[in-house]
């Protein structure tokens, strides 16, 4: 009888997100860190010749940083040893990340906006803390427009490759006409329009213009 194939190996690299500003590989040897538009990565199986953390970096970017992790897992070398000038510096912990727009919030709002993130990058939605805090600071609804973009697209998806191209333009033409035809008839007709409800009583009923 022929051998099952097994699943292939969890790629040990693979950066997930603990918070804003803070990865982990998939392995949990490495962790990602931004401090100050920067990004360091720290070893938590080796340490240096102070015992403290083996940090590597900074990287321009967390992606710069990603390529890197690689060569630092196969890494043997023992950290150089500092000139005596240059020691004192070395021995200095790295700068904490300075606090987050969300850490900058009231407790309990701040408590509300890390869930909403979560549930966000639950339903697929890539740069939820980013689309949040557009929500917030601007006054059009992008979080509920984003989830309704989602759902239609995904009835898109679920359709033949042959038949999505039409499918597409026919939801466009649909999310036209329900946020933003309904404003504009004479009267007598009846008007309409797509608007948010949100769990808080501000902002709420805030008009969805659904774009492509």
């Amino acid at each position: 009888m022929p051998k099952r194939k097994t699943d292939a190996p969890a790629d040990p690299d693979k950066l997930l997100r603990q918070e804003a500003g803070t990865y982990h590989t998939a392995d949990g040897r490495f962790e990602a860190r931004e401090t100050a538009g920067e990004w360091f990565l720290v070893d938590t199986e080796q340490s240096n010749e102070f015992g403290q953390e083996l940090i590597r970096g900074p990287f321009a970017t967390l992606k710069t940083l990603r390529a890197a992790i690689p060569e630092a897992r196969d890494s043997k070398i023992a950290p150089m040893r500092p000139r005596p000038a240059a020691r004192a510096k070395a021995t200095r912990e790295p700068p904490k990340r300075p606090p987050s727009w969300i850490d900058e919030l009231p407790r309990a709002e701040s408590a509300r906006v890390r869930l909403l993130i979560r549930a966000l990058e639950g339903e697929g939605i890539d740069g939820a803390e980013a689309l949040v805090r557009r929500d917030r600071e601007g006054l059009f609804p992008t979080v509920a427009a984003a989830l309704i973009q989602r759902r239609l697209d995904a009835l898109v998806e679920d359709l033949p490759e042959k038949g999505r191209k039409p499918a597409r333009e026919l939801v466009r033409r649909a999310a036209e006409v329900l946020s933003g035809a309904g404003t504009g008839l004479p009267e007598p007709l009846p008007g309409w329009s797509l608007v948010e409800l949100g769990p808080e009583p501000e902002p709420s009923n805030r008009r969805i213009v659904l774009s492509e």
